[in-house]
């Protein structure tokens, strides 16, 4: 047997297949882009790590922050109900301080350790929680109303989900889908609450 078939072989058999899934803590949206009113407001939006619910400091992700980011700044353009929407500080109607935290799981866990041991054979999976904490200040920066929004996303190892890997979406765009309901079904809470 030459190299190149070893190598292809261990390649293939360390190989792990994984997939993340969503568990639809997000309430379905109703009508989007909502109702528009006559008297469009401008919006400044800020996005920040956060504690965690523990009160830890577990900064998340640049990517993950960046990602919020840009998935704010497309959930609120699209829905019609702002005049500007800006992320740079300049001054606003209203402004949209956005806390990102993520709460990993307790530990890695005993399924991701029986799953490192067995290369996979045995599914393992890792959850996250992923919150979106929003406060709404109005112009003197006194606060109008806090919106949150929480979403589980699973991550299953397992050496078999190599072969539906193709059939499934990326994890990066599962977390921007995630991330993009979370704003939309934000901007919905404040719009029923009469933010704007």
């Amino acid at each position: 047997m030459n190299w190149v078939s070893v190598t292809v072989v261990l390649l293939f058999v360390t190989l792990p297949g994984c997939m993340m899934v969503r568990e639809g803590m997000v309430k379905p949206t109703g009508q989007w882009p909502p109702q528009q009113t006559q008297d469009k407001k401008s919006i400044g939006l800020t996005v920040a790590g956060a504690l965690n619910p523990k009160g830890v400091s577990q900064m998340p992700r640049m990517e993950t922050v960046e990602s919020v980011r840009g998935q704010a700044l497309k959930a609120y353009s699209e829905s019609g109900l702002f005049s500007s929407v800006v992320t740079s500080g300049e001054p606003t109607d209203l402004r949209a301080d956005i806390a990102v935290i993520e709460d990993g799981s307790e530990g890695v866990g005993v399924s991701a350790y029986l799953s490192a041991l067995t290369f996979t054979m045995i599914p393992g999976y890792v959850s996250e929680d992923l919150i979106v904490n929003t406060s709404f200040t109005d112009r003197q920066k006194k606060t109008v109303e806090n919106v949150e929004e929480k979403e589980r996303l699973g991550f299953w190892m397992q050496f078999f989900l190599l072969f539906a890997m193709p059939f499934t979406e990326a994890t990066s765009a599962i977390a921007q889908s995630t991330q993009y309901d979370m704003h939309r079904a934000t901007i919905q809470e404040a719009h029923s609450r009469g933010v704007f």
